[in-house]
């Protein structure tokens, strides 16, 4: 759990050191997702971007943690006054007291009686008892350059686990430093022809990258608690590995009821550790993911333990609350469907057990009335997602006009074309562009114009990347407003993106990032919550064209 406090605090006891880590982790949250957003919001948004950037870490919550961030936002404000860092600007809705002063959307209304240039308190974070193994900057920026998993593994693990490269930080600390990464074990299961996977239980919060109703991968921090004498070798990955693996895991040898553990110890049953104690364990490679803001500060080397006994094998349980059950996929015979796991998984999926995968994308229609009747169909996605691909095939195969909302924002800013400038610096104007006061309902108000020009009963739009610009076109076409979310693991996304822009070979996964990662980019996780259908793109577009061609017949009314 990620903890905070002032620095004045004392915490007492064990139970009020979950309070207060639990408080401080929500007004953590609430102060990063508010520094980022333009416009106040209600505590529902703020839990919701918080979860898609991934602050919330792997802290477990309740069944509405909107309601405790609600909770925890009016007693901060109610008992800090003006030394809070936050403010109500209307019912429900909050913003960072340094923002007052700036524009907001103008159903929104600020307090009048707080002086706008107050400076909130900086708050400190409180080092947790865990302290993780981390590497800097300095050493991995020019060995980690991939995304997804390199099986090369001894010659990275080389260069990055060095008493001169490594240190152990403070969790709470590592996990706001950008300027580390923090190593993590993710441990496979497999028996014979099994492999082990989980369901994720509602009490988990993962970060982004962990996010997803099933999970082939057990595992957590490398922290100085693994290094000893026997482990150095390694500077504890392999003991991390093992002790995850008999925290999250239980081999029942006598009833449930009687299972006793040790919170200060982390002991569990001697039947499980000395399970996992003895299981071999291959090193199958390291996995780097720079596509959000939570997997940019971990790497994570991957770990398969070989259980000998299937007769011990099917007796294993959850050994954690924020597992929901347990499942085995037999390899010899099931298909599985990639998207129902969450990215990691899919990463070790498509790289150790392809074979056992269904290699095409699919789509998932919420609302199948909406998607055959509107007039108006919005296709969105993250750059390199293949949403322009999908917008030029619906609009030729549906015989209806197609607008481009990047022509029109370049005609509305007056800019040169994407390849007079760059795509960065085209993006820059674009979000100053946005962000200026009534920039989104300009552009809404061309998309509609262009509409009304068209012929045709229907329009395809593609690429519009703020959630504002939507609710102004939907208000403009008395919601007759359909909406389409192309979804993209973000290596997939980096491989179309490369292959369609010119010196492939030369153009790095981090070039990717700066423009994946634009601020321009930001609102589009939103924007697809609101979708009526989505499209998931696991394996490049040769599969993708495939799925098009089963989606269409839904799109006819």
């Amino acid at each position: 759990m990620h903890s905070y406090q002032k620095q004045t605090v004392t915490v007492q006891t064990h139970t009020d050191e979950h309070v207060e880590g639990e408080r401080q982790t929500f007004l953590r949250v609430a102060e990063i997702v508010l520094s980022k957003s333009r416009v106040p919001l209600s505590a529902g948004e703020i839990v919701d971007r918080g979860i898609e950037q991934g602050l919330f870490g792997d802290h477990t919550m309740g069944r509405t943690p909107q309601k405790s961030m609600q909770a925890r936002l009016s007693m901060d404000i109610l008992h800090g006054k003006t030394d809070s860092q936050f403010v109500r600007t209307g019912r429900g809705r909050f913003t960072l007291r340094t923002s007052l002063g700036t524009s907001v959307s103008e159903q929104d209304n600020t307090i009048a009686d707080v002086q706008s240039e107050y400076v909130a308190e900086r708050r400190v974070l409180r080092t947790p008892k865990e302290e993780v193994l981390c590497v800097p900057e300095s050493a991995f920026r020019d060995v980690l350059t991939f995304q997804g998993i390199d099986t090369d593994t001894p010659p990275i693990l080389g260069q990055l686990l060095s008493e001169e490269n490594t240190t152990y930080v403070g969790r709470a600390e590592a996990e706001v430093n950008n300027d580390a990464k923090q190593f993590i074990t993710y441990v496979l299961v497999q028996c014979g022809q099994r492999l082990l996977f989980f369901k994720r239980s509602y009490l988990s919060r993962a970060a982004e990258f962990l996010r997803g109703s099933k999970c082939i991968g057990f595992g957590g921090h490398v922290s100085a608690a693994d290094l000893d004498m026997l482990s150095r070798a390694d500077f504890g990955l392999s003991a991390c590995g093992r002790r995850e693996l008999a925290e999250e895991l239980f081999l029942p040898d006598r009833p449930r009821r009687n299972r006793k553990i040790s919170t200060e110890a982390n002991l569990t049953d001697k039947a499980t550790i000395d399970l996992f104690q003895g299981v071999p364990l291959e090193c199958l490679g390291v996995l780097n993911d720079d596509s959000s803001e939570v997997g940019r500060r971990h790497v994570a080397v991957v770990y398969r333990a070989w259980l000998p006994d299937w007769n011990t094998a099917k007796k294993l349980q959850k050994g954690d609350s924020s597992i929901k059950g347990l499942g085995w996929i037999d390899l010899s015979k099931d298909k599985v469907d990639i998207t129902d796991f969450e990215y990691w998984s899919q990463l070790c999926l498509r790289r150790f057990y392809p074979s056992t995968l269904f290699t095409r994308a699919r789509f998932e229609i919420v609302n199948n009335s909406r998607l055959a009747s509107d007039r108006i169909l919005v296709v969105a996605g993250r750059i390199g997602s293949g949403k322009s691909e999908t917008a030029n095939y619906l609009s030729q195969r549906l015989h209806c006009s197609l607008i481009k909302t990047g022509d029109l924002v370049r005609e509305l800013m007056a800019s040169p074309p994407i390849s007079e400038i760059g795509r960065e610096a085209f993006q820059t104007r674009a979000y100053e562009f946005i962000s200026s006061e009534g920039g989104t309902k300009k552009l809404a108000d061309a998309i509609a114009s262009q509409i009304a020009c068209g012929e045709g009963n229907r329009t395809i739009v593609d690429g519009i990347r703020n959630l504002d610009t939507f609710e102004h076109l939907e208000r403009k076409c008395d919601s007759s407003v359909g909406l389409l979310f192309v979804q993209t693991p973000p290596d997939v996304a980096f491989d179309m993106y490369r292959a369609r822009e010119a010196g492939t070979l030369k153009f790095s996964y981090r070039d990717f990032l700066k423009v994946y990662d634009a601020p321009v980019e930001g609102e589009i996780s939103s924007l697809g919550r609101q979708a009526n259908a989505y499209i998931y793109n696991s394996f490049g577009m040769e599969a993708f064209r495939r799925t098009l061609d089963e989606l269409l017949p839904k799109m006819r009314s």
